[in-house]
């Protein structure tokens, strides 16, 4: 096992730079691109197939429809012709580090997409099967940490988990897929290395293991776990690194929050990481055997020599720039999230969304700019705001029909012209640390938080000839912020209007009870309702129909805490920083090795 373990170093040593430089640069950009299409695959299907949201209730439904299985067999495809032409520029670099060849960073791609092409012209598609097979099982644990953080896999994991039958299905299913790649586990070599067909080389691959199956086996599983393990301590460790900093970084009332915050961010960086350095160390210690096998065949009792005058693959120099990149990445995560708030794909999170009612108006006069502040300084998903017209036909932020709670002036926000509201303040009845705060116009407020928040912008109804969500509409589309709001409103028809002249914008409709079914309105993305009328089966019914479920406005733990269990998609409260401690954790901790414990859930 030893010897294994240092020729698989030194296989992958002799071309290590490239070979990472490679794999980066392979997977950076592909994930990229994967991820665009499979984004753009949904967004198709979804709109062919009637739904504005994918959710649990309706995935069965919408996965059977045609467009959705044409989707994702195309995607499929893809998956597969990635996954294969990675597994060609690994063998690449390890059959040329076999014969101590150093390979230059084009030649690995080259010979990437030179073993596919050949493998499509030989026909040999079982091996695409095969590929897909060795990748899921090779990156188990970083897949299981990964759909972890995906709606609604998240879901379908967790009832999986909870079904005993479900979980010895899951086990039947990997035993399954164990069984089909162990005797074929030197299959990639027969076929891209050899150039043999895929059945000659799955009886080649047999032929080397004959009495070595067991041995190859425990050899991979034990790696593995090594590499999980590798995977699990450097992450802890970096973030207590973390928690130092923002323990000397954060107000108090913000730690827990903060810290879970990034701790969300740094996942993906170093599962990005473990997923890469986990399919390269199993491609390594194949090739090795392989080679080591095919040589004791023919000379019995002689290996093959790995061996080469190659300096250390880890020195002084290489562990101070890892650390210094990971000190680089994780500075930027913490400055990111301290400053710009949450910058992951809001669909893609599994935590219940929190919007910030009103901007932060717990710690600022509502709808100001220093509300919408405080709000990315609280990490809200969403900001929640209040819209009206002003007298010369600009798009304000207020939320009552009079300012008269506000300034104390008993007149409509309608009544005044921008450059007279410019002259109230709207800070002083809040605080005096607010003194001269100004109503903001809803393009300020977009030039702000463009990037940096996402926005749910009501608007107020002032009658069905109101031109307020025609404005709403072309700034958001003059702000390219499309994807950043959502536009709710209690008046349907003004929903209606906005879905008729852009079916891509996000709706919410406003109620404060239901009754009916208002889930099926086409013109209604989101249900946006009053807490006490949310149960699980109202819930279940707007997530079967494609619905997003927004409830407000919710400051209880109590409160948050039930409508987490019920699955809802987004809280709206005045509290931000509570609602993230709540939501992004099962019970209440405190001091650092909770915070790693919390982490690591």
């Amino acid at each position: 096992m030893k010897t294994l373990v240092r020729e698989t170093y030194q296989i992958m040593g002799l071309n290590f730079k490239n070979l990472i430089l490679f794999e980066l640069v392979y997977r950076a950009a592909t994930r990229t691109i994967f991820y665009q299409l499979v984004n753009m695959g949904l967004k198709f299907s979804l709109k062919m197939s009637g739904y504005s949201y994918l959710t649990l209730g309706n995935a069965a439904r919408f996965l059977l429809k045609p467009w959705s299985l044409l989707v994702l067999l195309v995607l499929a495809v893809m998956g597969l012709l990635l996954i294969l032409t990675e597994i060609g520029g690994l063998l690449t670099v390890y059959s040329g580090a076999a014969y101590s060849l150093r390979l230059p960073f084009g030649e690995i791609f080259l010979g990437a997409f030179r073993k596919l092409v050949d493998e499509v012209k030989h026909r040999n598609f079982r091996l695409f099967g095969i590929g897909l097979a060795n990748y899921v099982l090779v990156n188990l644990y970083y897949l299981y940490r990964m759909l972890s953080h995906v709606k609604p896999l998240n879901f379908v994991m967790k009832e999986l988990w909870a079904s005993r039958l479900a979980r010895l299905g899951v086990i039947l299913v990997l035993i399954i897929l164990a069984a089909l790649i162990v005797p074929s586990v030197f299959s990639f070599h027969g076929c891209m290395i050899e150039q043999k067909s895929y059945r000659d080389s799955r009886n080649r691959s047999q032929e080397l293991l004959k009495g070595r199956t067991l041995s190859t086996l425990i050899r991979q599983v034990v790696y593995q776990i090594v590499m999980a393990g590798a995977f699990i301590l450097a992450y802890l460790g970096w973030m207590v690194v973390i928690a130092v900093g923002v323990a000397f970084l954060a107000r108090q009332d913000m730690k827990l929050a903060l810290l879970l915050q990034i701790a969300d961010h740094m996942e993906w960086v170093f599962l990005f990481v473990a997923e890469i350095m986990a399919m390269a160390v199993h491609m390594a210690l194949v090739t090795v055997e392989y080679y080591q096998y095919r040589s004791l065949e023919k000379h019995p009792g002689q290996g093959w020599d790995f061996f080469y005058t190659k300096g250390p693959l880890f020195n002084r120099k290489s562990v101070r720039t890892l650390l210094i990149t990971l000190g680089i990445v994780g500075g930027l995560c913490l400055i990111e999230t301290i400053y710009n708030g949450n910058s992951i794909d809001k669909s893609l999170t599994v935590q219940t969304g929190i919007t910030a009612h009103r901007g932060g108006s717990a710690i600022a006069p509502e709808n100001t700019m220093a509300a919408i502040e405080a709000a990315v300084e609280q990490m809200a998903d969403r900001a929640e705001i209040d819209v009206q017209e002003t007298a010369d036909g600009i798009v304000v932020l207020f939320h009552d029909s009079t300012l008269k709670r506000q300034t104390g002036l008993n007149q409509k926000i309608s009544d005044l012209t921008l450059e007279e509201l410019q002259k109230l303040d709207m800070g002083s009845w809040f605080s005096a640390d607010f003194a001269g705060e100004k109503i903001p116009t809803l393009e300020q407020v977009m030039e702000y938080a463009k990037g940096k928040i996402d926005l749910n912008i009501e608007i107020k109804d002032l009658g069905k000839d109101s031109c307020l969500p025609d404005k709403v509409l072309k700034l958001v589309v003059e702000n390219e912020m499309q994807d950043q709001c959502i536009i709710t409103s209690t008046n349907r028809n003004y929903l209606k209007r906005i879905k008729t002249m852009n079916p891509d914008i996000k709706t919410g409709y406003i109620i404060a009870a239901a009754y009916g079914d208002y889930y099926s309105d086409e013109f209604v993305d989101v249900i946006s309702i009053r807490s006490s009328f949310v149960t699980g089966r109202m819930v279940d019914a707007a997530h079967e129909a494609g619905k997003a479920v927004h409830v407000w406005t919710v400051n209880g733990r109590a409160e948050m805490e039930r409508l987490n269990t019920l699955g809802v998609d987004d809280v709206i409260t005045d509290y931000p920083v509570t609602a993230r401690e709540v939501l992004y954790q099962k019970e209440s901790t405190q001091g650092l090795a909770e915070y790693l414990l919390l982490i690591l859930r």
